[in-house]
């Protein structure tokens, strides 16, 4: 009886280890990973030009004294506007006359009751490249002075244009704007008041993060038409030691965007 009640015993222990076993195999972790993807590419559709006091809105066909880039992208310069300081007659000048550009009307809406409304003179400018480093300058430079059309040889000589009143604004994000303000500059010819001019700094992006978007920067606003600066913004100066000529005098004005590594 011992030995049997000792057999049993035993019996009854491997039974208990044979029932467990199988437990602890199908507990063990088994795992397959899979994989997520996303990806983005640079955006170099052509950006609409857009009213520079409400860019949640395009501008509808523009057209001079708007100046349409039509190699527009991720890294542009979109648009520019034509100065037209109008005109004045040949005379005698006690001192250096002055002459501001017109204000820009531009078209916001659509049909036939599409209001048309006053703005300053602009420039417009994209960077939505797919790269980590935004830093980036935009620079006006007075490329080609003041020079008669009918008459080749003949210039303002010595003209110089002063920008004002410069707002920058954009429909993307206000965090992610040009850290950065916008102050007033002049662009001039060179040293014999003929050649092109030195380029000047006109916004500088100094971090990498920010800047990205499409941008304006106004001179001069209309806003509400109580404080209207629009037509006061960009001067022409001209030395009264010119000799003027009866013809009309053209100038160039180049804007540039540019990567700062």
């Amino acid at each position: 009886m011992k030995t049997k009640t000792l057999c049993s015993v035993a019996l009854l222990t491997l039974v208990g280890v044979s029932l467990a076993a199988p437990a602890a195999a199908n507990a063990e972790a088994k795992s397959l990973p899979s994989n997520g993807k996303i990806k983005f590419t640079e955006d170099n559709d052509p950006k609409d030009v857009v009213d520079p006091e409400d860019p949640e809105k395009p501008i509808v066909d523009p057209k001079e004294p708007i100046i349409v880039n039509p190699d527009r992208g991720s890294f542009s310069i979109d648009a520019v506007t034509e100065l037209n300081f109008g005109e004045d007659k040949v005379k005698a000048f006690a001192s250096n006359p002055e002459y501001f550009a017109a204000a820009i009307p531009v078209t916001t809406g659509t049909g036939e009751d599409a209001p048309q409304v006053t703005r300053g003179n602009f420039v417009q400018f994209t960077d939505v490249r797919g790269v980590a480093n935004h830093k980036y300058k935009v620079s006006a430079q007075l490329s080609k002075q003041f020079e008669a059309n009918g008459n080749a040889g003949t210039f303002l000589k010595s003209a110089t244009i002063d920008y004002s009143n410069a707002a920058i604004t954009s429909a993307d994000p206000a965090a992610q704007w040009p850290a950065t303000t916008v102050a007033g500059f002049q662009l001039a010819a060179n040293a014999a008041g003929t050649g092109a001019g030195d380029s000047v700094v006109v916004l500088d992006n100094k971090e990498a993060s920010k800047g990205i978007g499409t941008y304006t920067i106004e001179f001069g606003q209309y806003g509400d038409g109580k404080a209207d600066t629009t037509a006061e913004s960009v001067k022409l100066t001209v030395p009264n030691t010119n000799v003027l000529l009866a013809d009309e005098y053209t100038a160039e004005i180049t804007w540039t965007i540019a990567e700062v590594l």
